[in-house]
């Protein structure tokens, strides 16, 4: 119990993680992270009656073991007190989750009567999946692209056919038009690679190549947060631009998807990249990990790519910035399903740089001269690419 007379919030003490009030899923642990005024990181403090360190910057992260329900965080700095209240949910209960029932036939009684749907979404929005729910892409669709298609009972998916093969839309990129002829079930996709290399640009100088650098999240967008409360879209911003002057300094040409505190629309990024025909994207992140895992043991840097279109460009830069990140686990080039990667024209990666949401990376991601280390290792990642 705290003693009587002490303020039970004060300035002195934050907490980033959980915010007061957030439902968290459901899990037997979460990290807390936050931080003490810097007058008070000689002072002890505790977390749920535990020990916790502080870090130099002032910045602390705990483990702390949760419960189905409302939680209540008691944190102590010397005299200053405060509390934080959260919501666990329930784990699920077992068989609760049932996987999807393939369609395999034109004749499943789940398919409701084949109808001409047409595309309203941008390209890289119009996905057919093999799979509802799938990470996975069959194709990209044009806009208007007008295909057969019926609803799957039961589901808020949308059977489609191209190439004479079952594929699965989101109904949100799909309207129905019923005045339009049925398509054919074997009517092909249009190809959207068609007019874009195929390959890196090799045997050309820098100046003869664009690349789209996109800092992710922004606006009401925040991404995630630091010990201090600070947010993801920020650092991403700063590391953008260091990667954008130094990609010029190496001669490239350069566009942003956002050069200020903006959000463009999720799809609007790997449509610049398509519409103003780059030759690379590159989308600057920053992690942080599940509720339930502990920032420091998973911290790592990685660079995803959706396709293999973009996995080498994801391999090059990837190998340089893990060289100058010595202190941190390579976890190399992965293959993720990215909305920002999944671009089948133009060769996209995102790079994942280190984790904000634990007090040493918080500190090394918003250093100018780490910034800037690791710019200068893109610049010589799409350099290596290019050979």
């Amino acid at each position: 119990m705290f003693a009587a007379g002490i303020p039970l919030v004060s300035a002195v003490l934050s907490v980033a993680y959980p915010a007061e009030g957030q439902s968290l899923p459901a899990a037997e642990q979460t990290y807390v992270i936050g931080a003490v005024e810097a007058c008070c990181t000689n002072m002890p403090l505790t977390v749920n009656g535990a020990s916790t360190d502080v870090w130099r910057t002032g910045a602390f992260l705990a483990m702390v073991p949760v419960t189905p329900g409302t939680n209540t965080l008691h944190l102590a700095c010397g005299t200053n007190r405060l509390e934080r209240r959260f919501v666990v949910a329930e784990p699920p209960k077992p068989g609760s989750w049932k996987p999807f029932k393939p369609v395999e036939s034109n004749d499943d009684p789940r398919l409701g009567k084949p109808a001409a749907w047409r595309t309203r979404g941008t390209l890289f929005a119009n996905r057919v999946r093999p799979v509802p729910d799938d990470g996975d892409t069959l194709h990209y669709l044009p806009p208007q692209f007008t295909l057969r298609g019926a609803e799957v009972k039961g589901t808020d998916w949308i059977a489609v056919w191209i190439g004479g093969k079952i594929g699965f839309m989101a109904p949100a990129t799909l309207v129905k038009t019923p005045l339009v002829p049925v398509p054919s079930a074997d009517q092909p996709a249009p190809d959207p690679t068609a007019c874009f290399p195929s390959a890196p640009p090799r045997g050309v100088p820098p100046s003869a190549v664009r690349i789209l650098v996109d800092p992710g999240h922004g606006g009401v967008d925040t991404g995630a947060r630091s010990p201090h409360g600070w947010c993801e879209k920020d650092v991403n911003l700063s590391q953008a631009r260091a990667i954008r002057d130094a990609l010029k300094k190496a001669g490239f040409l350069v566009l942003m998807t956002r050069d200020d505190d903006s959000f463009p629309p999720l799809y609007a990024r790997p449509k610049l990249a398509y519409d103003e025909h780059v030759d690379a994207f590159i989308s600057v992140h920053h992690n942080a990990c599940r509720t339930d895992r502990n920032p420091r043991e998973v911290r790592h840097t990685t660079t995803y790519a959706s396709n293999e279109r973009g996995l080498p460009l994801a391999a090059a830069v990837q190998k340089r910035i893990a060289a100058v990140l010595p202190g941190i686990k390579d976890s190399g080039a992965q293959t993720k399903s990215l909305a920002v990667c999944r671009n089948p024209a133009v060769p996209s990666c995102l790079l994942e740089v280190d984790f904000i949401n634990l007090p040493e990376g918080e500190e090394a991601s918003w250093d100018p001269e780490r910034q800037k280390k690791v710019a200068e290792a893109v610049a010589q990642g799409v350099l290596d690419w290019m050979k």
